[in-house]
């Protein structure tokens, strides 16, 4: 599988998600495009009231 390229802003809010992992976060004006991308790519998931949260990653899991 290739590397996943992210933009800045797909990248800050990735960052912004994993640093309060378990949290439910509201999306941000500046990187509101950057969150369905990163739902898509399994990265992150969505609430049904629409916040969002990054997806756990278990050690030495690939992609």
């Amino acid at each position: 599988m290739t590397d996943l390229t992210l933009t800045r802003p797909q990248r800050d809010v990735l960052n912004l998600l994993r640093a309060e992992p378990g949290v439910w976060h509201a999306p941000t004006h500046k990187g509101r495009i950057a969150y369905p991308f990163l739902v898509r790519r399994g990265l992150a998931e969505r609430s049904p009231d629409g916040l969002y949260r990054a997806v756990k990653v278990r050690e030495g899991e690939d992609g």
